[in-house]
């Protein structure tokens, strides 16, 4: 009786004190959705015709008039890319719907399309069913063009559409609430026609509701958090710290902003709320022919993906069809050569049956290295290792871990080492891992590794460990200029030469070999090209205008100014109250544009929503030349580029923020730049 008492005594201390019955566990319906990895956002609607990313509501139906409309198009371009699902914007802020809703006439049956007999949304329903691929659905409840919104009659009004998409189009995965609101709209009464509304206004209880019946295998992201949350930017980007379970709203740290939290979780969370990435491949949600140069880059892809699939997230990676109603041949090659890249970093799992496996825990162990996600090797004690014996030298510089997340999340703290000349070295010390963590690194040749999981919240559950070579990705170069004329080029890759020209010619094996930053000054165009062996990566091409050497921030005791020196990750920021740069350019210069990049900074400081752009000959008379706004700058702070509309003379420029995100009392600058008219 003694012995059999002692066991328990021993059992409960060594599993007791983790507390399991505490840690949120996900539902059948949220390891569904996580399983999926990689699902697709498609932003197509008035916006696309207005070139706006927020329209005002008061457009006219009549601009909606795609001429070659395909949404197998879409739907297919995301299976050859591997993405499970596909979620489509149906109704965005400006209220137009992209399906002929009986409960409004600001919809497709009001446009040419189709002679108003069309429905995108039943075209897009009945490609994702041809094509295999689960259907999702974005629904804005901000409504600028509905004349209720704000009213508490407007609810009704959102429950009528929400009801309409639930019931006409067949199953749906997830259901999109956005969390954007402020009614701006045609009905306003300022300049930026807004109306603010109480944090309670939206009915999302009921709303919740609606879905559970109508749909009740859909996820909901928004609406509460019901279900997902969201990662807390659109950068594309988890925290390397990423835990699945949240604390309720009012219990969030005080002292780190909600987005911060969003982006890691919380460790002591109570409720289990995956996160999802959202991205877009371009700058923008919506197609702007602006930026077809500006597709992200395969590397920045890669990237993506590792910093969110390969840290607990689930990756939603936005298209953005254009004015015909197709998405751009440039989107649609980048992410086929994304899918590419993904398949050979993962071709050949190092780590077979042919291995040797050892561990302080022997039970089960080889369910942490086969194919089956429902097993799992478990261990109840911090210090707890798996160790893999290759058997023979391998090259490897990827490390894929999986938890077994349907009894919760439990890895506090893991280390990683490779044998090598008789002795363990480190690799990698990581914190969380979840429903799946890769680890990138330099490449290691090795014949063993071990991984100890040196923290828990519970007895660990791994189902999987897997190990990589993946090939080396030549990324395009960055190429950089700082006020004083140096020229950096930045590599992404660390196991390639960069060469370089700046005659405009395309960079060979026999052109300047970059070494360290060289100075060029003035009017010129730097090409560079990384080299690997006889292989070589895309050509990365800057051109710089004139000098900025003489530049002044006029009140800034400085020579070296972050909103001049060519690096997006410095910044100014102006004295508290000013908001405002005043620039001195050391001579009279001709210009007809500039480029103004927010912060950068993950809490950026000072990002301006609306600007006033002035210029003077003599830094006391001013002439107001330009005023307007950024629109959705706060979620999507990239360069803006302002164009004045005429070329005007002047020694000095004033660049003054009329509103800042967050009404912060000070401007934040990375860089600014002038479009100069020769």
């Amino acid at each position: 009786m003694k012995i059999r008492f002692s066991i328990a005594l021993v059992l409960l201390l060594t599993t007791g004190l983790f507390a399991q019955a505490q840690l949120p566990k996900p539902t059948d319906l949220q390891m569904r959705w996580q399983k999926m990895e990689t699902i697709a956002f498609v932003h197509f609607s008035i916006n696309t015709f207005t070139d706006m990313e927020w329209g005002y509501g008061n457009e006219s139906p009549e601009l909606f008039n795609p001429t070659n409309l395909d949404c197998r198009q879409w739907v297919k371009i995301c299976k050859d890319a591997g993405l499970k699902g596909v979620i489509l914007t149906a109704k965005h802020h400006d209220g137009f719907c992209l399906w002929p809703s009986a409960y409004t006439e600001h919809s497709v049956k009001n446009s040419p399309w189709k002679n108003g007999q069309g429905d995108v949304v039943r075209e897009f329903a009945d490609a994702c069913k041809e094509f295999g691929l689960k259907m999702g659905l974005y629904l804005s409840p901000w409504d600028c063009n509905h004349p209720d919104y704000g009213k508490p009659e407007y609810n009704q009004y959102f429950k009528n559409q929400l009801t309409e998409l639930l019931t006409n189009y067949g199953d749906l995965f997830e259901i999109w609430f956005d969390g954007a609101n402020g009614g701006r709209g045609y009905y306003g009464t300022d300049s930026l026609h807004n109306r603010s509304i109480s944090e309670d206004y939206y009915d999302w209880q009921g709303f919740v509701d609606i879905v559970r019946e109508l749909q009740p295998n859909c996820i909901v992201h928004g609406g509460g958090l019901p279900d997902i949350r969201w990662v807390g930017n659109e950068e594309g980007h988890a925290g390397k710290t990423h835990w699945s379970s949240l604390l309720p709203n009012g219990q969030f740290s005080k002292d780190k902003s909600h987005p911060a939290q969003l982006n890691e979780g919380h460790e002591n969370g109570t409720r289990w709320l995956p996160s999802e990435t959202d991205v877009s491949v371009r700058p923008g949600w919506y197609y702007h022919a602006s930026e077809d140069h500006q597709v992200k880059s395969l590397p920045r892809l890669m990237d993506i993906y590792y910093e969110s699939v390969g840290r607990n997230s689930l990756l939603l990676l936005n298209l953005s069809p254009d004015k015909r109603g197709l998405v751009h041949p440039i989107d649609s090659l980048r992410l086929l050569e994304w899918k590419r890249q993904l398949d050979q970093d993962f071709r050949e799992n190092l780590i077979t049956s042919a291995c040797r496996f050892s561990s302080n825990v022997k039970k089960h162990v080889m369910k942490a290295f086969d194919d089956d996600y429902s097993s799992y090797w478990q261990a109840s004690e911090a210090g707890s290792f798996l160790e893999i014996d290759i058997k023979k030298t391998v090259t490897i510089n990827r490390l894929l871990l999986q938890e077994y997340i349907p009894e919760g999340q439990r890895v506090k703290a893991f280390r990683v080492e490779y044998f090598e000349d008789g002795s363990w070295r480190e690799l990698a010390s990581e914190t969380t891992i979840g429903y799946k963590r890769i680890l990138r690194f330099l490449p290691v040749t090795t014949s063993k590794l071990r991984v100890t999981f040196e923290e828990m919240l519970a007895p660990v559950m791994i189902t999987k460990v897997a190990a990589y070579n993946a090939p080396i990705l030549l990324a395009q170069p960055v190429i950089r200029r700082n006020q004083q004329g140096m020229v950096s080029i930045y590599s992404p890759e660390k196991h390639g030469e960069v060469f370089y020209t700046t005659d405009g010619t395309t960079p060979t094996r026999e052109s300047n070999r970059y070494e360290k930053p060289f100075l060029s000054d003035g009017d010129v165009t730097i090409k560079a090209v990384v080299y690997s062996g006889s292989n070589h990566g895309e050509l990365g091409e800057q051109y710089f205008g004139i000098s900025k050497a003489n530049w002044t921030v006029v009140g800034t005791d400085s020579s070296k100014l972050p909103l001049f020196d060519g690096n997006p990750n410095s910044s100014w920021v102006s004295p508290k109250n000013q908001r405002e740069a005043i620039i001195d350019f050391g001579a009279e210069l001709s210009f007809n544009g500039l480029t103004y990049l927010p912060d950068q900074a993950r809490w950026a400081q000072g990002i301006a929503s609306g600007y006033r752009i002035s210029v003077s000959a003599d830094g006391e008379n001013w002439t107001v030349v330009l005023s307007g706004d950024f629109s959705n700058i706060r979620n999507n702070p990239i360069t803006q580029t302002i164009e004045l509309g005429k070329t005007v003379k002047a020694r000095f420029l004033k660049f003054e923020a009329t509103s800042v995100v967050d009404n912060q009392p000070v401007l934040g600058i990375a860089e600014i730049n002038i479009a100069q008219t020769k």
